[in-house]
């Protein structure tokens, strides 16, 4: 998929200022009030393959999506997880391949524990692994998108009451997730994928 004239370059840079909340005098008392930071941990290497990716984004499209930044990249995973959420749970397993709350709990659970362990995994040779090089990102997001998720965590910790994670958490979680999945290969499919998120998906 390569998009590369200066009509979509304009276009994708109006929506990607869109995405992270930025102002103008018009609205900067009102949107200002609307606005929370999230902060986003994940290990040093995650934010800088996170960059590379995003470098080879722009080789792809001839530099039309040369103002995304990971903050942009977190952003558009949050919201799938919005859309999944609210369009593609389902009460009960009324097929194979339906996902049910407690699904999601459960792979939340899973990814939780594999990307943020509570104690030092063991090498190979029966040490302690190198201890994670963390850090954080401030990640600006509209209040009412953060109570969506908000929202769901309570409903999901009062159905499953041994379940806890705070927004953060699960924001984190989402971002790692994804850059996992660059580690694993299939760079060109998620490039497609998240282009065509970016333009599907409504930030406001």
């Amino acid at each position: 998929m390569l998009i590369g004239n200066s009509r979509n370059s304009h276009s994708v840079a109006e929506k990607l200022r869109g995405i992270t909340g930025s102002l103008t005098w018009s609205d900067l008392f009102t949107r200002s009030k609307r606005l929370i930071r999230i902060q986003v941990r994940a290990e040093e290497i995650d934010f800088s393959r996170a960059e590379v990716f995003i470098g080879d984004i722009n080789k792809k499209t001839k530099g039309t999506f040369s103002e995304l930044t990971v903050e942009h990249l977190v952003h558009i995973l949050y919201a799938d997880f919005l859309i999944h959420i609210r369009e593609q749970l389902n009460e009960s397993k009324v097929t194979a391949d339906a996902i049910t709350l407690e699904d999601t709990v459960q792979s939340l659970r899973m990814k939780r524990a594999a990307y943020f362990p509570r104690s030092r995994k063991k090498d190979p040779t029966g040490g302690l692994a190198t201890p994670k090089r963390w850090a954080l990102l401030d990640v600006q997001f509209l209040r009412e998108n953060i109570q969506r998720g908000e929202v769901f965590l309570y409903d999901a910790q009062t159905v499953f009451p041994e379940f806890s994670m705070e927004i953060s958490e699960l924001i984190s979680i989402l971002f790692v997730d994804f850059v996992a999945q660059l580690r694993r290969g299939n760079q060109q499919k998620l490039i497609n994928a998240l282009i065509d998120r970016f333009f599907s998906h409504d930030f406001e």
